[in-house]
């Protein structure tokens, strides 16, 4: 829960209430004053307003009686709050008694509610427990989950049973060309906001701008490698079969899902078929962001990677990537991988950049899940 705001101005009291369709307009805008420089942007050719039409209305997975979100608004009735919950269709196998399941420990399929979007400006930053307490109440029905947390809204998830979810503290980052990262290290290390520190960082920055940097390892002879086909609609995905859910609580990746999520919406998302020998087929998401406090930094962000890398496939999928998009990014984030594929890509090169708090809460009140072990990706999360 954050935003920006005038904190010693003494507000008067807040109304709450939920957000509908016809708030979504409004929302767009709140929110669009709560992006701080430097945050990672994406390239969605979405209007904010469609973009959130979209993620709610268009949702395959709506529930309904479960709103759009929650708001808080001034005395004036401007809108200052935001809590938007998205619903997706989630799985795991070997768990009893959901929705989906047989109750004999062969699966578990439900619908859980994903909080994102959580703002409050500064004089009503205490108005954001009700939102949130809102949120909560839908824990009698469902799980609840959250992949965007800062440190503040995991101590409410905390504070509500929840736990966090196992590696969603950091990212896995494979460097192609430092000098823009350099420059953004830089720039944050002279401080200040003006011209002369830009100005100091990107001279700083200047002796890297030749440097280039792999991020696949070296093939050895007769090393198997992988290839990348481009999926231009969902019908291309029935030409391999997704891999179920094993063992982790994940989205269900059904052609409704896909269709939604990846070819709807004048998505910016490019779908690729990867391909290793030996291994099974696999979804492949990207797109492109920008990030630094100049939109420096081009990042070749992994949305989607199902199934998840295999030590074994690791070592083809970076290569594939560089070979792929080299003239397109600065650097690689990949998430949410395992931990013996994560060693692979650092004995590569990659760094583990590790986040202030973890991204990712569970509140699963009734226990639906077999396991607290989540895959989640960019690709579930807002």
């Amino acid at each position: 829960m954050n935003g920006p705001g005038d904190a010693n101005r003494l507000p008067g009291q807040p109304t709450f209430g939920t957000i509908g369709e016809s708030d979504l307009g409004e929302v767009a805008d709140f929110l669009a004053r709560q992006a701080r420089p430097g945050e990672a942007s994406g390239t969605s050719r979405m209007s904010p307003e469609r973009r959130l039409r979209w993620l709610l209305a268009e949702n395959p997975a709506r529930v309904d009686g479960v709103p759009f979100g929650w708001s808080v608004r001034d005395p004036a009735g401007r809108l200052v709050g935001t809590l938007l919950c998205v619903p997706l269709r989630v799985a795991v196998c070997g768990g009893v008694g959901a929705e989906g399941g047989d109750g004999r420990g062969e699966g578990v399929t439900c619908t859980a509610l994903m909080s994102c979007k959580f703002f409050v400006d500064a004089p009503y930053r205490g108005a954001g427990l009700v939102p949130f307490r809102s949120y909560l109440r839908l824990a009698a029905a469902h799980p609840l989950f959250c992949t965007s947390a800062n440190a503040l809204s995991g101590e409410l998830f905390t504070q509500a049973g929840g736990h966090a979810i196992a590696g969603t503290d950091h990212t896995m980052l494979g460097v192609r060309r430092p000098a823009p990262l350099a420059e953004e290290w830089a720039r944050r290390r002279v401080g200040g906001a003006g011209r002369s520190a830009a100005a100091v960082a990107r001279v700083l920055a200047l002796p890297l701008r030749v440097v280039r940097r792999s991020v696949a390892p070296r093939r050895r002879p007769g090393e198997r490698g992988g290839g990348l086909t481009l999926l231009n609609s969902v019908d291309d995905l029935s030409t391999f079969r997704l891999a179920p859910s094993t063992g982790a609580v994940t989205v269900v990746r059904d052609e409704p899902y896909l269709r939604w999520r990846y070819f709807s919406g004048e998505s910016a998302a490019e779908v690729y078929r990867f391909q290793f020998a030996g291994e099974p087929d696999r979804l492949l998401v990207i797109d492109t962001l920008r990030a630094g406090y100049r939109s420096q930094i081009r990042v070749l962000n992994v949305l989607d990677l199902w199934p998840p890398a295999a030590p074994e496939c690791a070592p083809a999928l970076a290569a594939a990537l560089a070979e792929r998009f080299e003239p397109r990014f600065d650097a690689i984030w990949l998430r949410g991988q395992p931990t013996e594929a994560e060693t692979v890509l650092k004995s590569a090169g990659w760094l583990r950049h590790d986040f202030p708090a973890p991204l990712g809460w569970c509140v699963d009140r009734h226990n639906v899940f077999p396991t607290r072990h989540w895959y989640l990706m960019p690709g579930q999360s807002e």
